[in-house]
């Protein structure tokens, strides 16, 4: 790369970002643009024809996440093509996916033109720095996946001491059947229900069994005891 230019393409469904991304980077003398797209299925057949060094595209063109297909169909083809995201979206679900896929850089389209240029020269370096934004990101991300595991940890203890009739009275909750119709459904008495529910809440130290309901499934403790129920047969 010390020897020669940069090989860019850059790919944006706006005419207008497309010619300031030309104007910033076609001037740099260690830059050269091989090309210069609207649409993720240019890009991609482009990035194919050209294998350029460094990608710089945005996130949303002719789909929602056409950018982020770009990098996922180029990681499967295993091209050594660094791509950066350059766009305005900056929610944690968009920056993730497109890490996910791929992505070496991810830089918003309000950032400075020193930013965008030293954001391509570190993706040819294979230096991509964490920028601070993504660095909070992925420390969020670690702190929520932490509590999930503490909290799935603490539900499944709870849920491997519940009775079978307990945990399939849960599961019949789950799927939106009353207490009074859960009774009728297993020939008992609405009070031999009633006396589960309360066994169960204690169990939880949960005021509610709504309340339990929506902690089991949100962790998908119901899809994992199906899996080791399909397993047994």
């Amino acid at each position: 790369m010390a020897n020669s230019p940069i090989r860019l393409l850059i790919a944006d469904d706006m005419d207008p970002i497309r010619e300031y991304l030309n104007m910033v980077l076609g001037h740099e003398p260690d830059m050269q643009i091989i090309g210069s797209v609207a649409t993720g299925k240019e890009a991609l057949e482009l990035a194919v024809k050209t294998k350029p060094d460094v990608m710089l595209l945005d996130v949303e063109m002719e789909t929602p996440k056409a950018g982020v297909e770009v990098i996922r169909a180029l990681s499967e083809k295993k091209l050594n093509i660094r791509c950066v995201i350059l766009t305005h979206f900056g929610d944690d679900e968009t920056v993730f996916s497109a890490f996910e896929a791929g992505a070496v850089d991810y830089v918003l389209k309000n950032a400075s033109a020193a930013e965008i240029l030293e954001s391509v020269r570190s993706a040819a370096c294979d230096m991509s720095p964490i920028r601070p934004q993504v660095a909070h990101m992925i420390r969020e991300e670690f702190r929520v996946m932490r509590a999930e595991r503490a909290s799935l940890i603490s539900t499944l203890n709870i849920v491997y001491k519940l009775t079978p009739t307990e945990l399939a009275l849960l599961r019949l909750l789950a799927e939106g059947k009353t207490q009074k119709e859960i009774a009728e459904i297993r020939y008992v008495a609405p009070s031999t229900i009633r006396t589960h529910v309360a066994n169960i809440l204690k169990k939880f130290d949960e005021p509610t069994v709504r309340n339990v309901v929506k902690r089991l499934k949100h962790l998908g403790i119901f899809e994992i005891f199906s899996i080791q129920e399909d397993d047994k047969k």
